[in-house]
Order: structure tokens, then C-alpha cells, then sequence
């Protein structure tokens, strides 16, 4: 089933929606139903990526997998992306919450982790662009260039980033950060992502050594588009969750 929720943080409204396995019991709890404290569950918090939001295939068919599987699963909109204004318990087992994100989500995911050690200890990353900074100065030239110097943006499609925020990720070293923590992680990639390198994936398993487990997709590119490499991303996910599941 799903519920909606919304938290409301500096004024603004950040909203999201989470897939919740059905049990015996339910109790109505705003816009959405969650069961009872007898039914606990696994949880997967995913982070969309720059430009993206909470609504996109890819992550809709991991959370109605996992939900399939009996894993709970939340998605919200980051600030300025989807129907969030801003910048985002009782049902999910304490000790198996997992924290995912795409893309950038990704790298959000791995400074969380390293700000909150003991609290965030199991990642799934998929596509994780840890080296955001240098994929979107590679861009830089020409009219892209004169239109972050005069207008302080990076212009990807109908999406801005603002030139604030690039020369904040030039300020992370996602690959240094990640050596400073020892998650139990799954790492997923796309052979064929030209937007984030797939070697990115492969840095961090051997990083993390055999706390990480990587799958490399054949013939996916950076956002799972087609249906097969869609299927084997929401699969892989579902499979390794329920896999480590406490009973």
C-alpha cells in the first residue's frame, strides 16, 4: 500500500511516499496506512538524483518489488525537485534500515553515512556519482560556460543548477569520505553509463573490500531505461535486501 507524507522544515513543504507491506492489522494514519507495531519490516530510504524526483520509473518499480517481498520503502523530493517547496517509524525494524540513492543520491547516501556512522549502516547505491563536481564541469565550455560566469547556473535541460551548488561539490572528495566508513553496502551500475562512471562502483567495493557487493548491469545506462536492465535493477535490489533480512 502507499502513504503519503509531508514534513514541513524552515517553511517549507518537502513530500514523499512510502510503499508499505500489508499486515494482518492497519490503522490509518493520515493519507496512508501502516500496520500495526506486531509487523515489523526492512526499510530502504531512496534518494533520487540531480534533476530527478521521487516519482521516477526506476525507483517506483524498486519500491513495488520490494513491497512484493515484504520490504517497506520510502522516496521523497529533494528541495527544488518534484512537489517538495524545500530542501527532507513505528513500522520498520530499527536494525535494518537501509539508505539507497541514484546518482547524486548516491553521494548524499555515502555523507550521510560518514555524518552519522552508527545510525546509517547499510547503503544501496545505485550509480552513485561520487564525482559530481568534475561530470558537470566537464560541460563548461562555449555557451555553457558564459552562462554559469553571467547567470550563475549550469542549465541541464529544463533543470538549473545553480553555480552555488557546483562549487559545493567541488569541496567533496566522495571517494576519501567513503574510505572513512565500513557499510554494508550493494553496489549497482550500468556498463553502458556514460553520465557517472561505472568505475565509480568499482572503486567502492574495493574500498569497502567484502562488505560491498557489486553488480554491474549489462547494456544499462545511467537511468535504467529499458525494460530489462529496469527489471534486473528492482530484482537485484529486492533480492539483496530479502537475502539479509532478520528473522
Amino acid at each position: 500500500m502507499l502513504a503519503y507524507f509531508s514534513v514541513v522544515s524552515d517553511g517549507r513543504t518537502l513530500r514523499g511516499v512510502g510503499h508499505i507491506p500489508d499486515g494482518d492489522n492497519h490503522e490509518l494514519r493520515g493519507a496512508g496506512q501502516i500496520p500495526d507495531n506486531s509487523s515489523k519490516y526492512p526499510c530502504l530510504i531512496l534518494m533520487h538524483g540531480l534533476t530527478g524526483n521521487r516519482n521516477e520509473r526506476m525507483l517506483v518499480n524498486i519500491s513495488r518489488k520490494l513491497e512484493e517481498n515484504r520490504v517497506a520503502s520510502l522516496r521523497f523530493d529533494f528541495n527544488g525537485h518534484g512537489e517538495s517547496e524545500g530542501r527532507p517509524e513505528d513500522f520498520v525494524d530499527p536494525d535494518q534500515i537501509y539508505v539507497g540513492g541514484h546518482s547524486v543520491g548516491g553521494l548524499d547516501a555515502v555523507l550521510l553515512a560518514a555524518e552519522h556512522p552508527d545510525e546509517v549502516k547499510k547503503l544501496v547505491l545505485i550509480s552513485p556519482a561520487l564525482t559530481t563536481y568534475h561530470e558537470l564541469a566537464e560541460l563548461l565550455y562555449g555557451d555553457m560556460l558564459t552562462e554559469v560566469l553571467e547567470n550563475h547556473r549550469v542549465p541541464l535541460g529544463s533543470f538549473n543548477v545553480g553555480q552555488a551548488m557546483l562549487e559545493e561539490t567541488a569541496k567533496i572528495n566522495g571517494f576519501e569520505t567513503a574510505s572513512h566508513i565500513q557499510p554494508e553496502a550493494l553496489l549497482i551500475h550500468g556498463r553502458m553509463d556514460r553520465d557517472t562512471p561505472a568505475y565509480n562502483s568499482v572503486m567502492l567495493k574495493k574500498i569497502w573490500g567484502e562488505r560491498a557487493v557489486l553488480r554491474l548491469i549489462e547494456g544499462a545506462d545511467h537511468c535504467y531505461q529499458s525494460d530489462e536492465a529496469n527489471r534486473l535493477l528492482s530484482d537485484s535490489i529486492a533480492e539483496y535486501i530479502v537475502n539479509r533480512r532478520k528473522l
